[in-house]
């Protein structure tokens, strides 16, 4: 699901060129339309009450994707070939916005539990993050993969020149783990569950178990012109995926078995994502989401996660 997985394995960067003509929220009918990214399972985008939620408001949804991770949907919208970004972790929102990006936090999420991990192979002889060292793990780059790496090499004393990282997005990075050209995999709901059924795979580092605090929150992004242009329409939109949140939230097993339509899962791997009952939380940006994202912000900018410092308020708004 997009709101609260972020990426799945298999799925493939599909961006549609689309022609950008002045005013994107502006119809000739009067009515607002919205470009959205979306992951390869999409419960707001598959289950159909999201859109006519949109729909009944004026706003007409056109879908852009489906995307393997938060990185791609954010340049989607720099480019403008969208105007929402999915929702997905902050740490390469942070990045995208060190990187000259002219983008604007309009929305920000919290879960629990934290089931991000750092995976293994029993075959590996890897049983704990002290093995890690003088090993390959997969990561996405500047993501939730690299930090949650960082932090569990931090916690138990591993020095980080001694592991290798390797950038990997999910559809890579799954079937490099498999076959064992890297030697873990850090990764989240989702393709974690799916690699623990097809390969065997171990959890030894597990963020909501390990880490005393959130770092990475899901986040909501878009362009600066289109975040003073039309506040309306970002307000709608939210507030859309927050009562799909709550749905999900609510119904774990049917909206599972809505983004197994799509992602075809065997049925052990979907008991164990809704076994994890994930509770999604959305809200609009407010002065606790920038606090929050500030301090994840500054401890991924003191890791060198992060190329530099950033202020996060300078790149938010509240509506």
């Amino acid at each position: 699901m997009t709101l609260s997985r972020r990426s799945l394995l298999g799925a493939a960067l599909a961006l549609p060129v689309l022609a950008a003509c002045g005013d994107n929220a502006a119809e000739a009918n009067g009515r607002k339309k919205v470009r959205l990214t979306y992951g390869v399972i999409s419960v707001p985008k598959t289950r159909g009450v999201f859109e006519k939620t949109l729909k009944d408001q004026g706003i007409d949804v056109e879908w852009v994707g489906p995307f393997p991770n938060h990185a791609p949907t954010l340049q989607a919208v720099a480019t403008n070939t969208a105007d929402f970004s999915f929702g997905g972790s902050s740490t390469p929102a942070d990045q995208a916005l060190l990187s000259g990006n002219k983008l604007k936090f309009v929305a920000w999420s919290t879960s629990k539990p934290r089931l991000s991990s750092i995976l293994t192979l029993p075959r590996s002889g890897i049983t704990k993050v002290a093995d890690l060292a003088g090993k390959t793990v997969a990561v996405n780059k500047a993501g939730l993969g690299e930090f949650l790496l960082v932090a569990a090499l931090e916690k138990y004393n591993v020095p980080r020149d001694s592991v290798t990282f390797t950038y990997l997005n999910p559809p890579d990075a799954a079937p490099a783990f498999g076959s064992g050209k890297v030697d873990a995999w850090s990764i989240w709901s989702g393709p974690l569950e799916l690699a623990e059924v097809q390969y065997g795979a171990k959890r030894i580092f597990t963020d909501g178990d390990e880490l005393d605090r959130q770092i990475d929150f899901g986040t909501y992004l878009v362009r600066e012109d289109y975040a003073k242009k039309e506040a309306d329409t970002i307000r709608k939109v939210i507030a859309a995926y927050q009562a799909e949140a709550d749905w999900v939230n609510a119904n774990q097993a049917e909206a599972q078995r809505i983004g197994n339509a799509v992602s075809k899962y065997p049925d052990a791997v979907v008991a164990k994502i809704v076994a994890g009952n994930v509770q999604t939380t959305w809200s609009l940006i407010n002065d606790d989401g920038i606090a929050q994202l500030q301090a994840g912000a500054d401890w991924l900018s003191e890791r060198k996660v992060l190329s530099g410092k950033i202020n996060i308020a300078d790149h938010a708004v509240k509506l």
